[in-house]
């Protein structure tokens, strides 16, 4: 018994030498001979789920073989159950390609882009071309995902075209070229379902390609007449990985853009007010402070002294943003309106404590000594509550 377990051992130990002795790319040849061996699908996807199992970059040549032979037949004739083995067998092909990063292969996995309608094999395909590294198709994965974006296709085809575009999110994610950002911001922003997880994985995939996408965010908000596009470009870029001076002049741009138009209605009405706001809170929190922001902050102070175009609550973000403004021009402009609430005061107006506050709160946090004046006229004033006037003279004591 002990010298027949022996013999066995010794048996299976020459066969693992004998198999390890077997030059690789003699490997590679036995089962391309036998790949080229079999005549039905069912012989040729039991061999390929064998060559799969081995994860071998030496069978990077019959996959790629397997994969020519299936292009160009794969929407031919047959039942439904004949389609889905065909289906099957060419995406077990593709996926191995993909894991094994076969970049030579991408040719071919292009031609099955372009070659089916199987929304699923498509996907596997495209997210394949982002595991091999094609770099040489990102424009073309580009406008694929890009029409998808713009839902030009027959509205039936909806949930295929999710299916793709969220395959387009991925590889277009891998490939890390600085121009899929375009794309994969409007999709981020899509007709895409919930459901299908485009607009959530676009909205991430947009953080990892690109580290400061300024320039294109800028080009979308000048590009783009919805303000829902400006709103959710000026979202993107107070995410990104910016600097603060980039960061600062799309804000500039975004609060030019939301003082430029009149609402059509209700909705636009609060986009604009959105955009404004988000900006104000972008030129706050940075830590550059652009002299270009002023004139459209002024322009603010004024609309509200003489149209009262803007709600209580986003003139208070609006001094709140001015408070992170020192510069003279900022303050002058400050004082200017502090004084016309002063005039107003004490002509028997009825002013918001919460604007007055707001303004004077804001000129002592630029603690600019060009704040004085108006700030002590203001503490002095007969027409003023006592908390305005405490306002003020606290106002004062940060004051350089």
């Amino acid at each position: 018994m002990k010298n027949r377990l022996f013999r066995i051992i010794t048996i299976f130990l020459v066969l693992l030498f004998v198999a390890a002795s077997v030059p690789a790319n003699e490997v590679s040849a036995v089962w391309t001979r036998l790949f080229r061996r079999s005549v039905s699908l069912s012989q040729k996807s039991n061999i390929m789920a064998s060559i799969v199992e081995q994860h071998n970059r030496d069978m990077i040549p019959v996959l790629m073989e397997a994969l020519e032979e299936q292009v160009g037949s794969l929407e031919g004739s047959g039942d439904v159950t004949a389609r889905l083995q065909v289906s099957d067998y060419t995406k077990m092909i593709i996926k191995e390609l993909g894991r094994l990063k076969a970049n030579e292969a991408a040719t071919y996995i292009w031609q099955i882009v372009e070659a089916v309608d199987d929304p699923f094999l498509k996907g596997e395909a495209i997210i394949a071309l982002g595991k091999v590294g094609a770099r040489q198709y990102t424009n073309k994965l580009n406008l694929l995902l890009r029409n998808l974006n713009f839902n030009l296709g027959n509205i039936q085809d909806q949930r295929k075209n999710e299916i793709v575009a969220f395959a387009l999110v991925i590889a277009l994610e891998r490939l890390k070229q600085p121009e899929s950002y375009s794309p994969l911001f409007f999709a981020s922003t899509g007709w895409y379902s919930s459901q299908s997880g485009v607009r959530a994985k676009a909205g991430e995939s947009m953080l990892t390609i690109l580290d400061d996408p300024t320039e294109q965010l800028m080009q979308i908000i000048k590009d783009n007449k919805e303000y829902d596009i400006k709103l959710a470009a000026l979202v993107a870029g107070s995410k990104s990985k910016a600097g603060d001076a980039n960061k600062a002049a799309l804000a500039v741009l975004a609060l030019s853009e939301g003082l430029q138009a009149s609402p059509m209605n209700p909705t636009e009405k609060i986009q604009l007010k959105s955009l404004r706001v988000l900006a104000l809170n972008v030129l706050e929190t940075v830590s550059v402070k652009p002299e270009e922001a002023i004139p459209y902050m002024n322009k603010m102070l004024i609309a509200y002294r003489t149209e009262r175009l803007f709600e209580i609550d986003e003139m208070v973000d609006l001094f709140e943003t001015f408070g992170t403004f020192p510069s003279d021009t900022s303050v002058k402009a400050q004082t200017e309106f502090l004084a016309y609430l002063t005039d107003r005061k004490e002509s028997g107006r009825v002013i918001d404590l919460r604007i007055s506050k707001s303004s004077i709160i804001a000129i002592g946090n630029t603690r600019n000594p060009l704040g004085f004046e108006e700030l002590t006229n203001v503490q002095y004033s007969d027409s003023w509550e006592n908390s305005v006037k405490r306002e003020a003279k606290n106002a004062l004591s940060k004051l350089k």
